[in-house]
């Protein structure tokens, strides 16, 4: 890329970070009816979305949802955008800190493995990460018991299409199906696995289920 076409690029990404932001911070009116009376309130965009979004995760109209925010205030003589805002980061820090655990890639992998149908996850460097219970018992009817070593570290796994391409592939979600090899002692057995990436993005570990 020339240095000229460079600078377009840099600039229209800045337009683009710019005008988002503008978005986001532009002040919005609107009037709630609380018990005290009608209440205008300004705040950002990004305020009034981010209500949007908790007050349909509880169930309720957004104009409600704040309005019970506004009466708490009323009630401890605070000021009614400092405790909306304020209510608002709280809440959202509390979504996230509950949905920090699926955030951890082994945890989910486990969730994902709890399910009957033998499993197994490969990482881009194509090692065999995790397997769960149902995946030991189908190596064991593979090639039986090898002495010394459990089966996850004797088990060779080799998918028929590169492992790059089906990360690639599963990249924007959904399922695939590919054919899978599994050596296993000197025993060898070709099968069909379902993939899946394994959130949260960008994602570095697969996901197979054995489907026969």
């Amino acid at each position: 890329m020339s240095d000229s076409a460079r600078l377009v690029a840099e600039n229209d990404d800045t337009a683009e970070s710019g005008s988002r932001l503008a978005q986001l911070t532009r002040p919005e009116f609107r009037t709630l009816t609380t018990p005290g009376g009608r209440k205008g309130v300004r705040l950002e965009q990004v305020f009034w979305n981010a209500l949007s979004m908790l007050s349909a995760g509880a169930g309720q109209k957004r104009s409600r949802f704040v309005a019970k925010i506004l009466e708490e205030a009323n009630e401890q003589d605070i000021n009614a955008t400092g405790a909306i805002r304020s209510a608002t980061v709280d809440l959202l820090m509390e979504e996230l800190q509950r949905l920090l655990p699926l955030a951890n890639a082994g945890t989910m992998i486990s969730l994902l493995q709890a399910g009957p149908a033998p499993s197994f996850a490969l990482d881009r460097r194509k090692r065999l990460v995790q397997a769960n219970a149902e995946f030991l018992r189908y190596l064991r009817s593979v090639g039986g018991a090898i002495s010394g070593a459990t089966p996850v570290d004797a088990a060779q796994l080799s998918l028929e299409r590169p492992l790059e391409a089906l990360f690639d592939e599963l990249v924007s979600g959904g399922t695939t199906e590919c054919g899978i090899s599994i050596r296993f002692g000197n025993r060898d057995r070709r099968t069909t696995a379902r993939l899946l990436l394994v959130p949260p993005a960008p994602a570095s570990v697969i996901l197979g289920y054995i489907l026969a």
